[in-house]
């Protein structure tokens, strides 16, 4: 009978302890669960902050772009006012501009300075209703120049002020003098990092469009091959004709100075008979 009674007893122990090692092990399943989803959150947050500060460095990013345009309009003055009218509606100017003329044809080039956040809409704006001979857009990161010309203004800065207070203290005038002289180069050094780094402003903050307009009669459009040979044969045939009235209009010019000849010639001749007639009359 005791041994019945310990064999139950035991039996029970170990029922209880296997229920306990279950409790424990399903906890610790949980917690790692818990584990596991609080490490897949951080990850979440992680790679957002990453993203946002990337896309935070792209925005920062100091761009210099550059556009090249080459025009062919048969209207070329409505297209020029319509230039300098867009670019003062864009907020922009225009640097630099010249103008000439050749064969009755003229040409208009010019440096325009355009914001940078419009100046891919003006591009496409002087871009209508015209021939694009040639397009091209250069874009330079000036980033690193731009930091390193702001970190090194702010050194001198700091040396600056720190030399005026040494200036305060000097005791005697040699010092005084040599601090001078040290303030002086670096003042200049700041007046000249403040320089570059204005410019590195104004050409990141603009861009830079060179513009080149020439006025054609027949605007150039694209054609296929057969097209484009039926053009040629008639180039050929104007060419010839070019040729032939350059040399009619060459020739009717010409005509006082044959006339002029002509005369200078028929007294030559006149002259040389005469002179043979008085030799054989002599002789």
């Amino acid at each position: 009978m005791k041994k019945i009674i310990t064999l139950a007893i035991c039996t029970i122990f170990i029922m209880v302890m296997l229920c306990g090692c279950g409790d424990t092990a399903t906890s610790k399943e949980y917690a790692i669960d818990d584990s596991m989803n609080y490490s897949a959150e951080e990850l979440s947050e992680d790679s957002l902050s990453d993203a946002s500060s990337k896309d935070k460095a792209l925005d920062s990013r100091k761009l210099i772009k550059e556009f090249s345009l080459s025009i062919e309009t048969k209207d070329y003055d409505n297209y020029i006012t319509g230039v300098r009218n867009n670019v003062a509606s864009s907020g922009g100017y225009i640097e630099n501009s010249n103008e000439s003329s050749y064969s009755k044809l003229r040409s208009f080039t010019a440096v325009i300075r355009i914001p940078v956040g419009k100046a891919e809409g003006f591009t496409k704006s002087v871009s209508k209703d015209v021939t694009v001979v040639e397009k091209s857009e250069n874009v330079e990161d000036v980033t690193e120049q731009y930091v390193d010309v702001e970190a090194r203004i702010k050194v001198f800065k700091a040396e600056e002020e720190s030399l005026i207070e040494i200036m305060k203290k000097a005791s005697n005038v040699k010092d005084l003098l040599s601090v001078k002289e040290r303030l002086a180069d670096v003042r200049a050094q700041i007046e000249s990092y403040t320089a570059q780094l204005k410019s590195l402003q104004n050409q990141t903050a603009y861009s830079t469009i060179n513009l080149t307009v020439e006025e054609v009669e027949r605007e150039v459009q694209k054609e296929g091959y057969w097209s484009g040979i039926w053009n040629n044969i008639i180039k050929g045939f104007k060419n010839v004709w070019t040729i032939i009235t350059s040399l009619f209009a060459f020739l009717i010019s010409a005509i006082p100075y044959l006339i002029l000849i002509s005369v200078v010639a028929v007294i030559i001749i006149i002259l040389v008979r005469y002179f043979k007639k008085r030799k054989s009359n002599k002789k």
